[in-house]
């Protein structure tokens, strides 16, 4: 595209972050809370760990907060059986089967979502 001054225009450049957003590893998590004991400045933290001091200064508000390092679930679809567990629920299924879903569930795999209203999952078709 041409100005009407006879020169070309230039597209507004995007802003790219300064670091590469990622979660922290334990190791580092554990690293930060061990310098930030010893030291007590967030700023000779962040050079130690190679984090800006922000990043630094909310992970200790938030581990101070929560009172742990956890990270928060992420939205999203939530994980399946292994192999192992769906083994384990077919032949708890078979050798008690006046269990219900939700038994099997909070016995064998608590962290696998079981059935409500109509909806179909990973245990509904592994029992049948």
């Amino acid at each position: 595209m041409v100005n009407r001054s006879g020169g070309a225009k230039h597209a507004p450049k995007k802003q790219t972050p300064k670091t590469a957003r990622r979660e922290m590893t334990n190791a580092e998590k554990g690293m930060i809370l061990a310098f930030f004991h010893c030291l007590g400045s967030i700023a000779q933290v962040a050079s130690l760990v190679g984090r800006p001091w922000s990043t630094i200064k909310t992970f200790l508000m938030q581990a101070c907060e929560r009172m742990t390092v956890d990270n928060l679930p992420r939205p999203g679809r939530t994980p399946l059986p292994s192999r192992q567990q769906c083994r384990t629920i077919i032949r708890a299924a078979k050798s008690n089967p006046q269990m219900t879903r939700a038994d099997f569930r909070d016995r064998y795999a608590p962290g696998v979502s079981c059935a409500t209203g109509n909806h179909t999952t990973v245990i509904g078709h592994t029992l049948c």
